[in-house]
């Protein structure tokens, strides 16, 4: 499911519902007596707006690791739709939270570092084994190139702006980025982008095309990039250098 401006606006919203108290503990505690079974399918304008938004934010929290236990949550609104005093203070709350987001925040150190170890096992080995296959020149840094056709023109320096067509995969071949498949080159200065990068293209006469494959130290490393580049993950760049901006 796409969740956009609406589903950010409508957490936003019901977590600052949530978050303020109102006027009796017992009418609170005695909110939430239905079974999801026992309700009829929403009719109403209202039934379908509270559905949809009790799923389109339970799916966001969802999608974001969030663990939620859905009692308590629907005993909150009760108390606050149902003018009850709420089970804690507005204060309390925050530190409810605060200590909640120190959890998450441990659990996800915890996947982040064997992630890391166990992408960084895997680019090793792969190294390892890729760079005594024919064709592959390994340069001091560690990157490993291919020549896959050698141009005849000139080759850019650090400070260059360079033209390029590429493709990015990960080990499992999965693409995540590609100059190709937006059906236009890309034009950026070669010292703005990752080390792998930077030492390759300047290996490269205008219209040659290489393989790159990119040690982690060379790419993003332990941080990674957006949804795909997961920590210490090898980087395979097909790369077609096309021109070399004048200066």
């Amino acid at each position: 499911m796409k969740k956009g401006i609406l589903t950010a606006v409508i957490i936003i919203t019901i977590l600052l519902v949530l978050f303020t108290g109102c006027s009796t503990k017992d009418a609170a505690e005695e909110a939430v007596t239905f079974s999801p079974e026992s309700l009829a399918a929403p009719e109403s304008l209202l039934e379908r707006v509270s559905y949809s938004l009790g799923y389109l934010m339970s799916d966001s929290y969802k999608s974001q690791g969030v663990a939620l236990d859905s009692r308590y949550f629907a005993l909150a609104m009760e108390a606050v739709y149902g003018d009850a005093e709420a089970l804690f203070t507005v204060e309390e709350m925050d530190q409810i939270m605060a200590e909640y987001q120190e959890v998450l925040m441990a659990e996800q150190a915890e996947l982040t570092a064997a992630s890391a170890g166990g992408n960084l096992e895997k680019a090793e080995s792969f190294l390892a084994e890729n760079k005594d296959r024919d064709g592959i020149i390994t340069t001091e840094s560690g990157l490993q190139y291919e020549v896959i056709v050698e141009g005849e023109g000139p080759k850019p320096t650090v400070e260059d702006e360079v033209t390029v067509h590429y493709s990015g995969t990960l080990l499992t071949g999965v693409v995540f980025d590609s100059s190709y498949q937006r059906g236009t080159p890309a034009t950026f200065p070669l010292n703005a982008v990752i080390p792998g990068w930077t030492e390759g293209v300047q290996l490269m006469n205008v219209g040659s095309s290489y393989r790159f494959y990119i040690h982690p130290d060379l790419g993003y490393g332990e941080i990674g990039a957006g949804d795909m580049i997961g920590p210490n993950e090898l980087l395979v760049f097909d790369v077609e250098l096309i021109s070399i901006t004048e200066k």
